[in-house]
């Protein structure tokens, strides 16, 4: 295989794109730094300058998410026409994009896109019909990203438990308008009130603190947590779900259902193509709050079932496995 480059955003690679891109021996490239690493300046200026810049020698090009795709275009049709360039699409950008006045701009460039790609992987199918309409058809892979190693051998030894008393709910992200927590904060505070119960919400991520919800009576907002943190509040936890309205295929949900913890996902969710239907619901106030109402009256024994059955569904998603199923998928696409 000749000289490869994964082009990144942020301040790395994902730990589980780097997990794919080192199986094909990727040296990385930041999509407005080069080499330099992180110097974002969210400059369509920049990413110009940056696939400019690029080695010619690349023969083949991995762009990991959309804003990176403008790199890849300069450097594909400017700098090195021969490179062959693989999409990783892995986030929700194009699920939000008919809200943004740049969906004129890639309705426009799509048939630059579209002859510049050999293909796609994408983490889910739901996060390739997000990006059709915008970049496709094109030729495409499935590859769903791995648990990491250390949460992976701890979280597959736990055991399945569903706690009926003391009833917490947990749920793993970020505070951004995508994850939906707003909506599942006043569903909680409903099921709470309705059911007159000391029940926790545990809100495992980064800036919930400074939300508004943080205020209502037991949500819990620890913030970013060890891996060993994560384990013990997921070996408490009753049910985990997953609220957002736009999320390609969050890790966090993988990792709640290895541990056995009954997960729930909306339709919106990547990783619901993993779980029961009965365990996908529409992002909203009323559904969340009936789902919470339906898990707690199902009780403990039926829960622990249900989270039995959603490990064996993800068994198998190991840094190993993934690395060889992302190796195959571009040795296909190319």
């Amino acid at each position: 295989m000749s000289r490869v480059c994964m082009v990144y955003q942020g301040e790395a690679p994902h730990h589980a794109h780097k997990v794919f891109g080192d199986s094909i021996n990727c040296e990385y490239e930041h999509f407005e730094g080069g080499k330099g690493g992180k110097n974002e300046m969210d400059s369509i200026i920049r990413r110009i300058g940056t696939g400019i810049k690029l080695p010619k020698e690349y023969g083949i090009m991995v762009a990991e998410g959309s804003s990176v795709l403008q790199t890849l275009l300069v450097y594909n049709n400017i700098k090195n026409r021969d490179a062959k360039s693989i999409f990783l699409i892995s986030d929700e950008t194009f699920h939000t994009l008919n809200q943004r006045k740049t969906r004129y701009l890639w309705k426009v460039i799509k048939p630059v896109v579209n002859g510049t790609l050999k293909g796609c992987i994408s983490v889910s199918d739901l996060a390739y019909r997000w990006c059709e309409p915008y970049i496709g058809p094109l030729p495409y892979e499935i590859v769903h990203p791995p648990i990491e190693n250390k949460k992976y051998k701890l979280l597959s030894k736990l055991k399945p438990k569903s706690s009926q008393n003391g009833f917490t709910v947990v749920s793993v992200g970020n505070a951004r308008p995508s994850k939906n927590y707003h909506r599942l904060c006043k569903s909680f505070e409903m099921f709470r009130n309705e059911m007159d119960l000391q029940a926790r919400l545990i809100l495992v991520g980064e800036g919930h603190e400074k939300e508004e919800y943080a205020r209502q009576m037991q949500i819990e907002t620890p913030g970013i947590v060890s891996i060993s943190e994560l384990v013990q509040i997921l070996d408490n936890s009753s049910i985990y779900i997953q609220p957002s309205i736009a999320d390609a295929f969050p890790v966090a949900s993988l990792e709640a259902m290895l541990s056995a913890t009954p997960t729930i996902l909306t339709e919106h969710v990547g990783t619901k193509e993993l779980a029961p239907e009965d365990q996908i619901i529409p992002a909203t106030e009323e559904r969340i709050y009936e789902c919470l109402l339906k898990c707690y009256e199902m009780g403990e024994g039926e829960r622990i079932e249900r989270g039995e059955m959603q490990r064996k569904g993800v068994w198998g998603l190991t840094e190993k496995n993934q690395a060889k199923e992302f190796k195959g998928a571009i040795e296909r696409l190319l």
